[in-house]
This record gives structure tokens, sequence and C-alpha cells, in this order.
């Protein structure tokens, strides 16, 4: 992934999507956005092949 500055690029999307963001949620929000490119780098870095097919839908079942 590259890299560019979390900091900026939040209250930029959120107000591009028109959603208010105060400044004391900032951190909050940077934390998540840092943690989902974390969990997206893991992801990125599994290799597949063309014989890796996606999961068929997944439907729920009751709860246990």
């Amino acid at each position: 992934m590259s890299d560019f500055d979390l900091a900026t690029y939040a209250p930029q999307v959120a107000a591009a999507l028109g959603l208010p963001l105060q400044e004391a949620h900032l951190p909050g929000v940077l934390m998540n956005l840092a943690l989902a490119r974390r969990m997206a780098a893991l992801v990125e870095s599994v290799p597949l092949t063309p014989q890796d097919e996606p999961a068929p839908v997944f439907v729920a079942g009751p709860a246990k």
C-alpha cells in the first residue's frame, strides 16, 4: 500500500461524503483507519492462484 497521511485523508473524505467529523473524534477515526489498513495488508499478502475460487454465498443460520 502506498503511504499517505491519514490525518489529512480522514477529514477530506468525511467532507466529500458530507459526514460531520468533530476534532475530538479524529484520533479514534485515525486509529480505526490504521487498523483497517493493517488488516487489508494481511489480506493482500495472501497469494492467490488461478485455481483459487471465491466462497459460495454465505447464509447465516440460527445463532447457537
